[in-house]
Formats: C-alpha cells, sequence, structure tokens
C-alpha cells in the first residue's frame, strides 16, 4: 500500500482501539466483581446483624456500603458503554480501510432490489452498475438518513445539469468544506454511529413547528387542567385522611376530560417520542457540529427526558391514573410546547445541517480516501487530463486522458475484446455523475459543459412485454433521440455497440443515421464498435484500445491511442477456453 496520510491515520486508529478494548473489557470485569462482592457483602451483613438481634444502628455499617454499590453500577454502566461504542468505532475504521483498499466485498451492503424501484430500474443504473451489491452506491454510501440516502441516490439519476442549480452550488461549497477539514469526514462518520443499528440501516429525522396548536382545538383545558391537575391529588390526599365528600365527582370530571382530549394528547405524544428517538439516535452528530453545543445539550436533555415520559403509555392503567388524578397528558404536552418554543429554531437548524451533511459526506468521503481526487471545473467543452473509474481495484487502475469534445462531436473508439473500450465509457459518465453532484473525480483537470446524460451500454429484452433485444435499443435511442431535441442542456450519449440485434448491412446505414441526427442536434457521442466501417464518419474523433502479445499470452495495458484497432482476439479467446476453432487462414 503507497504512502497515505489518511491510511495511516486509519491503521493507527485500528491499532489503538485493538490495545484499548481488551483494556476496558479487563477494567469492565474488575467493575462487574466489585459491584458483585460490594452487593454480596451489603446483604449478608444484612442477614448477619438480623440474625443476631443487633440494634438498628449496627445495620448503618453494611447500609455503608449501598453508596460504593451504586457507584459500581453507575461505572459499569459507562465502561459497558465506552467498550460497545469503541466495538463499533472498530467495525468503522475497518470498514473504511476495505473501502480504502479496494476490497469492497468485505463491507456489509444491501441487495440491489432493497433499492427503490425507480432507482435500480433506471437506466443509469443499469448501464453503470450502481446498484450493484458491490457496485458503486455499495462503495460509496454512508448515509444514516432516509433522506440523505434518497437524495443521494437521486443525485446521480437526476439526468439535468445547470451550474446556476443553487442546490448544486450548495452540494459543492459542501463538499469542499468537509475536504479541507482535517480527518472531518471520518469524524463525521464516527459521530454519525447509532448504537446498535444495522450498516445500511436508515432512519428518519423531521423538523417541527415553533407553534404547539394543542390547546388552540381544547382552549378550555387552557385554562382548567392548571387549577384541576394542582387541586384534585391535594383534595384526594386531605379527603381520604378526613373523609371529604366529592372525590368520585372530582375524579369522574377529570376522567371525562381524559377521554375528551385522549386522541389529540396520544398523537403529542407520538410526536414526542418520535422526536427523542431522533434526538437520541443523532444526539453525537448534533452535539459535534452544534454552532452552540451548550444549548444542544440541554435541549436534548430535555426532549430526552420528555421521551422517557412516554414509557406511561405503554400500560393504559397507569397512564389512566396519572391522568384522572394529575391530568398529566396536559402537563407534559405545556413542557413539549415550552420546549418548542425555546428550541425549534435550533432542532431545525440541526436537522437541516445533519441532511445536508449526510447526502453530501458520501462525496467528501470518498475524496478523503482517494487522495489523488480533483475538483471538476465548469466549462464549454468536456475534457480531462486524466481520468480512471472509481470501482477499479488500485493495482490495476490505469488513468487515461479525454481529448476534449464539444457539442457535435462524435467519438468513435474501436478495440479489441476486453481491452477497455466499455470501462473508459463508463469512467467519463460516472465522472460526470460525480461532477454535477458538486464532488471530485477520480482524475485531474477536468472540465464540463452544462449537459444531460444518456446512456446505451446494456439493453434488455422481455419476454414478458414482448419486446426483442434489438427493440429494446430502438426504443432506448428513439426516447434518445427525442429528449436531445427537447434538451436545454447539451446531450452526452454513450453508445456501447449499439444495434448488435440486425445484420452487419443495416446496422451500419442506421448508425450511420442516427449519429447524423444526434450530430445535427448538438450533442456529444461517445460510441464503442467492432465495426471498423464506422470509422470512415468524416466527423468522427477516432481513438483504439489494443491488446499486446507476450509469448504467447494476450496482456492489455488498458492504455487509450489514437485511431482505429485493427487487432482482433475473438479466435483466441475462445481457443483458450477450450472451445475447438479451426484455422481458417488458408
Amino acid at each position: 500500500m503507497p504512502t497515505n496520510p489518511t491510511f495511516e491515520f486509519l491503521s493507527r486508529r485500528e491499532t489503538a482501539y485493538k490495545k484499548i478494548i481488551p483494556i476496558y473489557k479487563s477494567k469492565l470485569q474488575k467493575t462487574s466483581v466489585l459491584r458483585l462482592l460490594t452487593f454480596s457483602i451489603f446483604l449478608i451483613g444484612i442477614f448477619v446483624f438480623y440474625f443476631l438481634r443487633l440494634p438498628f444502628f449496627y445495620y448503618l455499617i453494611p447500609g455503608s456500603l449501598i453508596l460504593p454499590f451504586f457507584y459500581w453500577v453507575g461505572l459499569y454502566k459507562k465502561r459497558k458503554n465506552q467498550i460497545s461504542y469503541m466495538e463499533e468505532t472498530l467495525e468503522l475504521v475497518l470498514s473504511e480501510l476495505c473501502r480504502l483498499t479496494g476490497n469492497i466485498k468485505k463491507i456489509r451492503t444491501r441487495e440491489p432490489w432493497e433499492y427503490p424501484a425507480h432507482i435500480r430500474n433506471h437506466p443509469l443504473s443499469v448501464d453503470l452498475d450502481l446498484c450493484n451489491k458491490y457496485g458503486l452506491f455499495a462503495y460509496l454510501d454512508t448515509t444514516k438518513t432516509k433522506q440523505g440516502f434518497n437524495e443521494f441516490l437521486d443525485s446521480f439519476v437526476n439526468n439535468g445539469f445547470n451550474q446556476n442549480d443553487p442546490v448544486f452550488i450548495t452540494n459543492r461549497n459542501f463538499i469542499q468544506s468537509l475536504i479541507q477539514r482535517k480527518n472531518a469526514p471520518y469524524h463525521n462518520l464516527r459521530k454519525l454511529q447509532i448504537p446498535g443499528a444495522e450498516p445500511d440501516e436508515k432512519w428518519e429525522v423531521q423538523i417541527t413547528d415553533i407553534k404547539e396548536d394543542f390547546f388552540e382545538i381544547h382552549h378550555y383545558l387552557r385554562f382548567i387542567y392548571p387549577v384541576l391537575g394542582v387541586f384534585t391529588p391535594i383534595y384526594v390526599l386531605i379527603g381520604s385522611l378526613f373523609s371529604l365528600p366529592f372525590i368520585p365527582f372530582l375524579l369522574l370530571l377529570n376522567g371525562i376530560l381524559f377521554i375528551s382530549y385522549r386522541k389529540n394528547s396520544y398523537s403529542r405524544w407520538q410526536k414526542i417520542q418520535s422526536l427523542a428517538k431522533q434526538g437520541k439516535v443523532f444526539q453525537k452528530s448534533f452535539i459535534y457540529n452544534a454552532k452552540d453545543r451548550k444549548t444542544s445539550k440541554r435541549m436534548l436533555n430535555e426532549l430526552a427526558q420528555l421521551g422517557d415520559s412516554s414509557e406511561y403509555l405503554v400500560s393504559f392503567l397507569p397512564h389512566l391514573v396519572l391522568n384522572v388524578i394529575f391530568l398529566w397528558d396536559l402537563w407534559k404536552i405545556k413542557s413539549f410546547s415550552k420546549w418548542k418554543t425555546k428550541y425549534s429554531n435550533h432542532w431545525n437548524e440541526n436537522v437541516n445541517y445533519l441532511l445536508l451533511l449526510d447526502k453530501n459526506l458520501p462525496f467528501a468521503n470518498f475524496s478523503y480516501l482517494n487522495l489523488n481526487t480533483t475538483l471538476p471545473l465548469v466549462a464549454n467543452s468536456l475534457k480531462s487530463q486524466t481520468i480512471v473509474h472509481p470501482m477499479l481495484p488500485r493495482n490495476v487502475r490505469k488513468f487515461n486522458p479525454l481529448p476534449e469534445v464539444k457539442p457535435g462531436d462524435l467519438v468513435i473508439i474501436t478495440g479489441s475484446n476486453m481491452s477497455g473500450k466499455t470501462t473508459y465509457l463508463r469512467s467519463i459518465a460516472v465522472s460526470l455523475l460525480f461532477a454535477k453532484s458538486g464532488a471530485n473525480i477520480l482524475g485531474s483537470n477536468f472540465t464540463f459543459p452544462n449537459f444531460e446524460i444518456h446512456t446505451l451500454i446494456r439493453s434488455q429484452d422481455s419476454l414478458e412485454d414482448g419486446v426483442s433485444f434489438f427493440y429494446s435499443e430502438v426504443r432506448r435511442l428513439s426516447e434518445i433521440i427525442k429528449n436531445a431535441e427537447n434538451s436545454s442542456q447539451i446531450p452526452i450519449l454513450f453508445l456501447d455497440e449499439i444495434l448488435k440485434g440486425t445484420n452487419s448491412k443495416e446496422r451500419y446505414i442506421a448508425t450511420r443515421e442516427i449519429l447524423k441526427a444526434l450530430k445535427n442536434k448538438n450533442t456529444i457521442v461517445f460510441l464503442t464498435t467492432h465495426d471498423l466501417k464506422l470509422a470512415e464518419i468524416p466527423w468522427a474523433k477516432l481513438y483504439h484500445f489494443t491488446e499486446l502479445e507476450l509469448d504467447g499470452q494476450m496482456i492489455f495495458d488498458y492504455q487509450i491511442r489514437d485511431g482505429i484497432s485493427h487487432s482482433t482476439n475473438a479466435l483466441k479467446i475462445l481457443k483458450k477456453e477450450g472451445i475447438p476453432i479451426e484455422d481458417d487462414s488458408d
């Protein structure tokens, strides 16, 4: 592994956690023993003094162990949480090292069918292998919120790009700010860890209204509940001692009031529970990124206390008793209203920042792990000094140039099988998707115009719909041409061996006419083909990949070259795999 500050930083973290976790586990065992020993001595002391019939003040001797016992209990819980957090952090570090080294199969990822249907069935997802189990999304995804996950996915399949789009500008500036802060992506990932959650689990987080409208719906309760909520328990207590009348009537009145607001109060409890859970899940990230951390801590603590109060809702009887005597729900709703008045703006600022962070952190983390990324620039043409596909293993990555192409240009790439033609197309397409998301690309001096991207790399037939492979391609091409005609951006097309399902003569004529129509619409077209006759198109820019032969073995250098390729290797590959092919050279 070449020298890489990120790799060294993560490796040091891995070593440190592997050393310190066993130490803390040893301390946890000692704390557990002390906790058990203290409690055992306390119980033995109580029983011994009881059987010896000693005076009461002797019980103070074992009783003095109560405070140490609670201290050990608290320390045990604290150390257990610390160990859990360190183990989860170690798992994060190991996962990031796998991303960095390209060992993505050791990262827990979601299955393709777990992505939303409109994402996994999108042509860009199909053609660029975005939703594969070990594809680009699996490699990049670090999101924790449902909203951030969906926006992260949409940033890829949303075809259009405009440099004046405020969302693009915001995302781009935010990603760059994360990249420039030392180890910021790692620290944010660490703070976004959710205890006990699955690695690919997503959580919902919501903003909240400042105003609480409960007492506007039940306006009469605003003035009644402070009186009855204080008077009733006092009167019941005194009345039970002195046999005062009207206690059943008072309790019945509160019960009727409880029934009248029960439905709406329950919906408020659901909001409290939801917000409290979100606050607990994202507590570390909220505090870490807050401008005012003290206020954030107070806000989350008060919200947690309200959330803890909702435990009484589990059983109806205690909940009923609390409301019949104290009108308990109304006091808590009033506390929630005060919390919203005091902290709603602060909460919403935290949530908005979290969502902005969550959807952009995958891109910032990509640059953090890959130090040779650069910021692409918006220009009138598409070009790059070097470019490579991010999913290629580091030890086989070959950076290639992207010569300047402008609207109306056609780039035809020829070459033998497995030489790198399709991967080169995907490298350019994926780099464009990164660029329009505001992210860095794996390469240098990349410029791109306002564009709309279309791909036709992997067509599929359908027995269910009665659609052949050829007709599937034709429909896709027709759709691309229509979109190009109505597009306000520059259409950039990636076509891989199109119209494979028909004979060579008609394929050449159809492809030539399609390319002519696309040129008239000012599109940029990248086309790979084995049909060298297409290289005769006069306005085409010609490049190729080839293979070398050494000691009878095919070797690919995956380097793009000018001109067309005259080498073929299909028969060689067939023979290599044991398929009998007669030499027809005579």
